[in-house]
């Protein structure tokens, strides 16, 4: 008699008929049963009240199942994802560890995996996938799993390695074809990238991940019209595609043009509020619009993406949201390029009005400059191990939690202060001005912020202007190619801290430079500047007007069109032509 009901529960929780499946499974418990059918049903009951919401009912029927047999694979499984259900993610791991060491299936090396990566455990989740294909070598989904893992660190020979092997084991499935395509993309390795994605279309002619794909490839390539076409096509074969529609919108945010990138933002959004990305990029736009309040709540999405998790990952304390601070240590955590750290230090000092006691983690480089600011208790370096403290505060979420707007950024000038223990003898009666003509080459859009030397010759034979590289890098190397080392001062080699730089800036009377650190610096020490800014412009410039409401010592100067920085100089050496013209000092033209 149990039988039949057995059966008609399994059909019910198959067809989602929850409570019809638990008063079957009920009933079924009120017959004598063998241990293993007993053991089945208890099993199955839990897993339709957990389907159901009934949480602690299916607690309670899993810890009876226990304790009728400890050794029941599923039990342990079926925990597992109810505590993580309730975040809980420690005891979710604890479970599906158990469940591997007594079943070794696939299913629960998968969750455990996903488990660990939620949390940003990537060093775990790859111990446990090695132990994974060891038992699955010839599994496809095993080493799709771990190209994965090698994926989100960015190690892609790794990726590629591992989904190779999955290409290996059954090549008529495109999943590993299109993140190798991934992969690939990354290293540069287009033409690779570009036969990965043909591989899978030629399996799938409507493989829409492998047109998404095409199009971010096309995208990196400068191809635009390319890559709407991909990325179009992909939305015609999935309409609910978000990542598609967010893609789209960041080729048109790309170039400023918000009216046409925002329609496919808020589409992504629709269908998955949390994307990731959309957020991001809305938020962008938001700020560089100036509309703070609901730019810095999307901007918090920063926080889920791969460049800050590895800064994030560590802490084990929460993260500081607005809790009191009084009597509370706060540790305000680097992140980003210098020029962030240096515009966003600013913070310190209203948090420590707080009540907070202050601490710093930061980039090596910037850790004398910012002890000049009495707010911050200690700084230490990234390299050194974390320092007790309450809360943790990544430094650009400040904004958020400070509640932001134009009208309330911190506006005390200077914040930071030069060094007295670097000084520097410059001839008197002489204008010295500080010249930086490139950002750092592996920020992403380094190449929209080069200026490059060249462009400076005209202005180098100014009569009474002492020019001082104040430039870094390898675009230091630029004075001894173009054979200028009589007209401008190289001092890159001194300048191996920002602390050195701001002492020299500060013994300068003005600081020109294209968007990079060093124009934060000179706003920070409230020090004349201009700042060359590419069209379109980084968010916190905004993209009009010659002034920036972050700094008031620095003038802007536009780029009209993307790519032409001619007009940019003509607008400077009218400047310097006015500068001669107001200082007696300063005889001839430029």
């Amino acid at each position: 008699m149990a039988l039949p009901i057995i059966e008609t529960g399994d059909i019910f929780l198959k067809d989602l008929e929850y409570p019809s499946a638990i008063l079957c499974y009920k009933k079924a418990l009120t017959y004598p049963l063998e241990k293993k059918s007993h053991i089945r049903v208890l099993n199955n009951l839990a897993v339709a009240y957990k389907r159901a919401k009934l949480y602690e009912d299916a607690f309670a029927i899993l810890k009876v199942g226990l304790s009728h047999d400890d050794a029941y694979v599923p039990f342990y499984s079926n925990l597992a994802s109810l505590y993580r259900l309730h975040n809980a993610h420690q005891k979710a791991a604890d479970m599906l560890q158990k469940a591997i060491a007594l079943g070794h299936q696939l299913s629960d090396y998968l969750a455990l995996i996903d488990l660990l990566r939620h949390l940003h455990q990537f060093s775990d989740a790859l111990q446990i996938a090695s132990s994974m294909v060891r038992d699955f070598p010839n599994e496809y989904e095993a080493h799709l799993i771990v190209g994965n893992l090698y994926t989100s660190i960015k190690n892609y020979p790794h990726a590629l390695i591992a989904y190779q092997k999955a290409i290996a084991i059954d090549p008529s499935k495109t999943q590993a074809y299109n993140n190798i395509g991934v992969a690939y993309k990354e290293l540069g390795e287009s033409d690779n990238a570009l036969r990965a994605y043909e591989n899978v279309l030629k399996i799938n002619s409507k493989d829409a991940a492998a047109f998404n794909n095409l199009g971010n490839l096309w995208r990196s390539l400068g191809q635009i019209d390319k890559a709407l076409a991909s990325l179009k096509q992909a939305i015609v074969l999935q309409s609910d595609f978000a990542d598609a529609y967010s893609n789209i919108g960041a080729i048109y945010k790309e170039k400023k043009n918000y009216a046409l990138a925002m329609p496919y933002y808020q589409k992504a959004l629709a269908l998955n509020p949390n994307h990731t990305n959309a957020n991001f990029d809305v938020a962008l736009i938001e700020l560089s619009l100036g509309n703070y309040r609901g730019g810095w709540k999307r901007y918090e999405h920063r926080l889920k993406m791969s460049e800050l998790l590895v800064k994030t990952q560590p802490y084990k304390t929460p993260m500081w949201r607005g809790q009191s601070l009084v009597g509370k240590t706060l540790l305000l955590q680097n992140e980003q390029g210098y020029g962030d750290n240096i515009m966003f230090i600013r913070y310190a000092p209203l948090l420590a009005k707080l009540g907070a006691r202050v601490l710093v983690r930061t980039r090596t480089e910037l850790m004398e400059l910012f002890r000049s600011i009495p707010a911050i208790q200690a700084i230490y370096s990234e390299e050194e191990a974390i320092p007790e403290h309450d809360y943790y505060l990544p430094l650009l979420s400040a904004p958020f939690y400070l509640g932001t707007t134009r009208e309330t950024i911190p506006s005390t000038f200077p914040y930071l202060m030069s060094s007295q223990k670097y000084s520097y003898d410059f001839k008197p009666r002489h204008y010295h001005i500080g010249l930086v003509w490139s950002g750092s080459n592996t920020h992403k859009g380094h190449h929209e912020r080069y200026v490059g030397l060249e462009r400076f010759k005209d202005l180098l034979d100014c009569e009474g202007i002492v020019w001082h590289s104040l430039q870094v890098g390898q675009d230091a190397d630029e004075i001894k190619q173009q054979g200028l080392e009589e007209k401008i001062i190289d001092h890159s080699a001194e300048l191996t801290t920002f602390a050195k730089t701001a002492s020299l800036i500060n013994h300068l009377d003005m600081v020109i430079t294209t968007d990079t650190s060093v124009a934060h610096l000179c706003g920070a020490l409230d020090k004349k500047g201009f700042v060359l800014v590419p069209h379109p412009a980084d968010w916190r410039w905004g993209q009009e007007g010659d002034t920036a409401p972050w700094y008031r010592s620095l003038t802007l100067l536009r780029q009209e069109e993307h790519g032409n920085w001619h007009t940019v100089m003509m607008k400077l050496k009218e400047q310097l032509e006015q500068l001669r013209e107001g200082r007696e000092t300063l005889g001839g033209r430029c």
